[in-house]
């Protein structure tokens, strides 16, 4: 049974005001006024999100990264593209398909026709969790009791919320640790703790005799070992780079600010204290992570049972264009008339089409694409491209950056886009004297500017049809030269709507009605 049964009233991301529904009560007498009313004023949980590439978060996470270039962005998104990339290929199972691809590869190396793509094999491991290096947007969340404000990446494909935390299960003189305690007695000096667990008044540690660690954990990372019943449930998390995660389960209150300036506890989140990191430099510089996916175990979820609604909604600035925007995720579900969840308002008009989660979709977020079109005309790409039972699917990530497609439908796009963009002269990319593979299709863009390039539409089952504007699939590569920003995947792979492309657009997911809606919007 898919994670989304279970979900009574629920949830995306993509960093600091929160909001929770909050009913006016003055129109009391009056049920169908009192429904519109709260329709219409509830309060909803936000987050801004913070792109990494933001000066504030390049200074605290990862200075060494030089992005003051546009060309050292690309790159950079590229680098970062590649690992989550690999994470999906573990959570979705492909393995199959990877290996597949890769031996398709070993025979055709010299063939000059394979996706640029093909060139770099996903790697295959089978380890579960997110690779932090592929981390995107940032948040700001206040845990524990009295609340403590933590810098904490912002992840769709995974579901438990956790920060680097010391509890101490140890007591005495410890003259027989566990394996964990002596790991962390020799990585004291270089593991930071954010939260101290016996300073937070609603940490609680969550018994390895629970039904909850015995049954429903094992996705989660959770081991099977419990000394005494009310030692608590601990886990193991191995990611894609080989380094391990290791801590307990337990709850705890996450403090989130409202859109009225008022504050809510959400109480008794699953919370995962991690005690150690094999690297310590693994989180990139952050506190934690932020579980946003789709099963019952993420902060979505929970944020859910605390009568915000059930979905959530989130609009991306264009970060690219304009390094210090803020975009925002929203948890809750508004009126049709507000749509935006109390924040900003669609510009065009919304369409709506079906949303897939649970089963090879994992926790991320799942479409049923049709087609893809240029100009109005339907490429001809065929419709196994599409079916998640042949391997292919389609999911919006904003965890990835540029929007990536099965060989057979970029193909036919960049095929289709070619003629159109002969007039300002084509271009092979040169990154530093090395050609640069990852595009197809660029172009001197000395003549050119935004709205003059062909329509891209993104056709959905149920006839709902998504036009990005150009600056949404258009990247600047180096100087006087652009590219057409969709890179290709061996056959069969998932396709991937990345944060570029859904940029200046109001996603709003619905998952009660297994629904998510879209319109443009200014993101404000």
């Amino acid at each position: 049974m898919s994670p989304i049964s279970h979900l009574l009233i629920l949830f995306f991301v993509f960093f600091s005001p929160l909001t929770v529904a909050v009913a006016d009560q003055s129109n009391a007498n009056n049920p169908k006024q009192e429904s519109d009313a709260n329709n219409e004023e509830k309060e909803f949980v936000r987050l801004d999100l913070i792109h990494r590439h933001h000066p504030e978060v390049v200074k605290r996470l990862h200075d060494e990264i030089k992005v003051d270039k546009m060309e050292d962005r690309i790159k950079d998104i590229r680098y970062h593209d590649q690992s989550r990339l690999r994470a999906i290929s573990v959570h979705m199972n492909w393995t199959k398909v990877v290996e597949n691809a890769e031996e398709k590869e070993k025979k055709e190396a010299s063939s000059s026709n394979l996706p640029p793509q093909s060139q770099t094999p996903i790697a295959l491991k089978t380890y579960p969790g997110a690779d932090f290096g592929s981390s995107e947007f940032f948040v700001q969340l206040k845990l524990g009791t009295p609340p403590q404000k933590f810098t904490m990446i912002a992840d769709t494909g995974s579901d438990l919320l956790w920060t680097r935390c010391r509890y101490r299960r140890c007591r005495g003189d410890c003259s027989n640790p566990s394996p964990i305690h002596k790991m962390r007695n020799r990585m004291r000096e270089r593991f930071i703790y954010a939260l101290y667990a016996n300073q937070s008044s609603s940490f609680s540690p969550i018994p390895c005799s629970s039904k909850q660690c015995i049954q429903d954990f094992s996705e989660l990372g959770g081991q099977p070992d419990c000394p005494t019943p009310n030692s608590p449930c601990s886990y193991t998390y191995s990611y894609l780079s080989g380094d391990r995660a290791m801590g307990i389960f337990a709850t705890e209150t996450v403090t989130v600010r409202l859109t009225n300036g008022k504050e809510k506890q959400l109480k008794d989140i699953l919370y995962g204290c991690t005690e150690e990191i094999t690297d310590s430099q693994f989180l990139d510089g952050a506190d934690g992570l932020i579980g946003l996916g789709s099963s019952i175990y993420s902060f979505v979820y929970k944020a859910a049972e605390n009568n915000v609604g059930g979905g959530f909604s989130y609009c991306l600035a264009d970060h690219l264009r304009n390094i210090t925007a803020i975009s925002y995720f929203v948890f809750g579900t508004p009126s049709p008339k507000t749509f935006a969840a109390s924040t900003s308002s669609p510009i065009g008009p919304p369409a709506t089409t079906r949303l897939i989660t649970g089963g090879r979709y994992s926790c991320y977020y799942g479409v049923q694409l049709a087609g893809i079109s240029v100009d109005g005309q339907i490429l001809n790409i065929p419709p196994h491209v599409w079916n998640i039972k042949s391997g292919c699917g389609t999911i919006l990530d904003t965890g990835t950056s540029l929007t990536m497609l099965t060989a057979p439908a970029h193909d036919a796009v960049i095929e289709a886009m070619a003629p159109k963009i002969e007039k300002f002269g084509r271009m092979e990319r040169d990154v530093k004297g090395e050609r640069e593979k990852n595009f197809k299709l660029c172009f001197n863009d000395t003549q050119w500017n935004f709205g003059m390039l062909p329509k891209l539409g993104f056709h959905f089952e149920g006839g709902a049809v998504f036009e990005p504007p150009d600056r949404s699939y258009i990247v600047s590569a180096s100087y006087q030269c652009s590219c057409i920003a969709i890179t290709s995947l061996p056959f069969p792979s998932i396709n991937i709507l990345g944060n570029i492309i859904q940029q200046t657009y109001l996603w709003q997911f619905d998952l009660l009605k297994g629904s998510v809606t879209f319109a443009p919007s200014d993101c404000a």
